[in-house]
């Protein structure tokens, strides 16, 4: 991106969302390091020159205030003509909270509902932290197969608002089919189920783009299994904001990538000491020269990967543990499945050291064939008609896997027999 694209976080409403406090410190962690360049509306939105400044607003929702209609005028008018807004209320809806977010979002064909949604089968220790898996394929949802949503109310759709043709609306994500809610009827609490609720939205209204959701907890750093590390909500919140501004990105794309603690803190160095503009541009750089170089690379990494598992070998046979070298797996383990001229080279090497006759077993050629239609890569090693070692699984399914079960795909180098007999059964489908 040749620009930084400008977001104006609200601050003049009483909102929840404070960037000087640490409960947040993930998300403002991802903004900073991406390229954005975000900046506080103190003033509240009774300008729209100073609105058009931005190519995002995000306005989390107030607490015991209220926009005023100039101010919900220049919001609508924002959108209208070209803008972008992330919305979002919290438990208990615009009762709860004393305000009236509902007056603006009407206009994009949802408002958010006096309730508090609940999961009594699909949770993180409480029903209130609803683990939700009902998502409809959108650039929004890209990478998302499970997020988490606390303290969320729900959205209903304005059926009559949508039917206008200068309003595009899509339920991204809804409640499972055992949820249900703690709703104000009449000004009484009552409980009540609500199966496939609406819990996110994304509208298109006339030039602009919003999206909607019930739950300010998805930017928390203060709880792991429920803010916006949990899950797939980094890559939601990522992603709404990719979307929120395509039409600013116009020769790039925005990806979501995952690093390990020990890059994230050498890229953050990095630009402080060489003066990078931003972790994009790094990537940027070291991509195109990987595609420069792309065969010389990968066969040096193959070469290594072979060197390690011999030296691996070797250690382990005279009972020293290389902590150096498990970390150089763990990267190692990213490159495509191994050759199987590598794999014979590494039994060979095995089998000089310990003076045993290694092959690779009846199960590793029959799942060969299989890898070369499902894209796994499996290496087993047989001794006595025992498999010893299983590695490389699709890295895809090893997520999936963990995130389904709560359980370890891989254990100290071996897969898990319930991650065998799970990918078993998924293939075999």
């Amino acid at each position: 991106m040749s620009e930084r694209i400008t977001i104006g976080l609200d601050y003049s409403h009483n909102n929840p969302l404070i960037l000087e406090t640490s409960s947040y410190n993930d998300f403002i962690e991802f903004l900073m390091t991406s390229n954005y360049q975000l900046s506080k509306i103190e003033t509240g939105f009774f300008s729209i020159d100073i609105l058009d400044q931005y190519d995002v607003l995000i306005l989390p929702t107030p607490i015991n205030s209220k926009l005023e209609e100039r101010e919900l005028e220049n919001l609508e008018e924002f959108v209208k003509f070209g803008g972008s807004l992330l919305i979002f209320s919290s438990s208990g809806g615009d009762f709860s909270n004393n305000t009236n977010l509902n007056d603006l979002t009407k206009k994009f064909g949802f408002r958010f509902n006096s309730d508090e949604v609940q999961d009594s089968m699909n949770f993180v220790v409480l029903q209130k932290r609803m683990v939700l898996d009902d998502i409809t394929p959108h650039a929004i949802t890209e990478q998302v197969n499970k997020t988490v949503f606390s303290n969320a109310c729900s959205l209903e759709i304005l059926e009559e608002v949508t039917l206008r043709e200068e309003i595009k609306l899509e339920e991204l994500i809804r409640g499972g089919l055992n949820c249900w809610r703690k709703v104000l009827r009449e000004k009484e609490w009552v409980e009540e189920d609500c199966p496939k609720i609406p819990l996110l939205v994304a509208s298109e209204y006339h030039e602009g783009r919003v999206v909607g959701f019930g739950t300010v907890s998805i930017f928390s750093s203060l709880g792991r299994e429920y803010g916006f590390t949990a899950f797939n909500n980094n890559n939601l919140i990522a992603n709404i904001l990719r979307w929120l501004t395509l039409d600013i990105i116009t020769e790039e794309k925005v990806i979501n990538l995952n690093l390990s603690l020990e890059m994230y803190t050498w890229l953050n160095d990095l630009l402080t000491k060489d003066n990078w503009a931003s972790v994009s541009d790094v990537i940027s750089v070291a991509l195109r020269y990987f595609k420069d170089n792309y065969k010389i690379i990968m066969d040096q990494l193959r070469r290594i990967e072979v060197e390690k598992v011999k030296t691996k070998i070797i250690l382990e046979n005279e009972g020293v543990d290389d902590q150096e070298i498990k970390i150089d797996e763990k990267i190692l383990r990213r490159i495509p499945g191994r050759k199987k001229e590598d794999l014979e080279d590494i039994l060979s090497s095995l089998g000089a050291i310990t003076g045993e006759n290694y092959e690779l077993s009846e199960e590793f050629k029959e799942l060969e064939k299989k890898a070369k239609k499902k894209k796994i890569s499996i290496l087993s090693i047989q001794e006595d008609n025992k498999v010893d070692l299983v590695d490389k699984y699709y890295e895809e399914d090893i997520h999936l896997f963990e995130e389904e079960t709560g359980k370890k795909a891989i254990w100290q180098g071996r897969i898990t027999n319930a991650f065998k007999e799970w990918i078993e059964e998924k293939y075999k489908k």
